[in-house]
């Protein structure tokens, strides 16, 4: 049985900055990275835009290169799946050996929700989390003309503009009315629907797929509705589940994820976890949450870094993340998904809005285009004051930055 300082196991951008910020706040322990995936850590989101549309190559999805690893005196352990955590013997077991840690963190991000429908194993049907995942994807749409991409959510949404800027015909199916349904935000769905279909996506709402068929490989969708849709290529991307499984019998508390305080720290000495996996404790709201976003596993990672050299740190920020299609970009701030009300000003159409999402009264998130950074810094530090309806209006009489958010009219609430 081997024995390590600190064991991380999963192989992305949260993995990646805690070793860089483990060696950089002095933790000089012996460090093993083991990932089940064939390649280093690697950033997600060019997975379903850049590098999908053939913009950017492999290499430069690399969250470090390779020779980081080797000068950080980093074991890695790829293609290596862990089967289970002994948190009393402070071992894990995977497929080939035991190993010992006297830290442990957990960064096993998550898994794509798959649709129980007959035909999801035929060859043509896809998922999208990894690179190997993208690559399959973008190697197959050289070879069609047609692909439905099922879901209506971040993933969804990214990956019909893709492939439709790679010249195939899409169809985006989405069984709510409204596409980024989480977000509760019929401006911007209906903007995204007309954007969409300006740029020849077709876009199907209120509907899911009974069905896929084909012989040796995909070429139909069928729908509830009976509309059967002839193509060679669909992508499935209806969420992801947290990969926890291999935890099962550890004694480690699960709910939604890896239970971890505002210091990432679960209920078994020693052990951590960060990132998508990670059911953490956000003191701005002073509840749990778990997000599945780059610029939270970027900002975990860093932070649990530091934490296992025994620096300070901790969960102290307001979330952020964004997401781009046909050169539109949004951008989250706070949390969005506990609101009684919401503020829209602006014009998604003309490119600069913002969205005000508010809780019992007071400021809890915003979903915005077009804004400048000055404006943005603003939106975060009225998330984290907890301001009130009154205090942002007030802002916005003062503000001529913010101002040229607040144009046209506000949509009924």
């Amino acid at each position: 049985m081997r024995d390590f300082e600190l064991i991380i196991v999963g192989g992305g951008l949260a993995s990646a900055r805690a070793i860089r910020t483990y060696r950089d706040a002095g933790g000089d322990g012996s460090v093993a990275l083991i990932s089940s995936d064939s390649a280093i850590p690697y950033h997600r989101p060019p997975l379903s835009k850049h590098y999908l549309r053939g913009e950017t190559e492999r290499d430069e999805t690399m969250v470090e290169p390779h020779e980081f690893y080797d000068e950080n005196d980093v074991e890695l352990l790829l293609e290596t799946e862990v089967l289970g955590v002994a948190p009393g013997d402070r071992a894990i077991t995977t497929d080939d050996s035991r190993l010992r840690y006297r830290k442990l963190l957990l960064a096993t991000g998550a898994l794509p929700r798959r649709l129980d429908v007959e035909g999801t194993a035929l060859r043509g049907v896809f998922t999208l989390r990894s690179l190997g995942d993208s690559t399959v994807i973008r190697e197959a749409a050289q070879e069609v003309r047609d692909a439905v991409v099922v879901g209506g959510g971040f993933i969804g949404m990214e990956v019909a503009a893709s492939l439709t800027e790679r010249g195939l015909d899409v169809t985006l199916v989405c069984r709510d009315a409204d596409v980024f349904s989480q977000l509760s935000s019929p401006e911007i769905s209906d903007h995204l629907v007309s954007l969409y279909r300006d740029r020849g996506v077709d876009v199907v709402r209120g509907d899911e797929v009974r069905a896929f068929r084909g012989r040796s490989r995909l070429d139909t969708v069928e729908l509830h509705s009976g509309e059967p849709l002839g193509v060679g290529l669909a992508v499935v991307g209806i969420g992801v589940e947290p990969a926890v499984g291999f935890l099962q019998g550890s004694g480690i508390a699960i709910d939604n994820g890896v239970v971890v305080n505002e210091r990432f720290e679960t209920n078994a000495p020693g052990v951590y976890a960060v990132g998508d996996v990670a059911h953490f404790v956000d003191p701005l709201f002073g509840r749990s949450r778990r997000i599945e976003h780059w610029s939270n596993a970027n900002y975990q990672g860093s932070e649990v870094g530091r934490i296992l050299a025994e620096a300070p740190g901790g969960y102290d920020t307001v979330s952020t993340f964004f997401t781009e299609s046909f050169g539109l970009t949004l951008k989250v701030f706070g949390d969005t998904s506990r609101h009684d009300d919401r503020v829209a000003r602006g014009s998604f159409d003309d490119g600069h809005a913002v969205v005000f999402y508010l809780d019992a009264g007071r400021l809890v998130g915003t979903l915005h285009t077009g804004q400048d950074d000055e404006t943005e810094q603003t939106f975060k530090q009225l998330i984290r004051d907890r301001a009130t309806a009154l205090d942002v209006r007030a802002l916005a009489d003062a503000s001529a930055s913010i101002e040229q958010a607040f144009v046209v009219t506000s949509p009924p609430r």
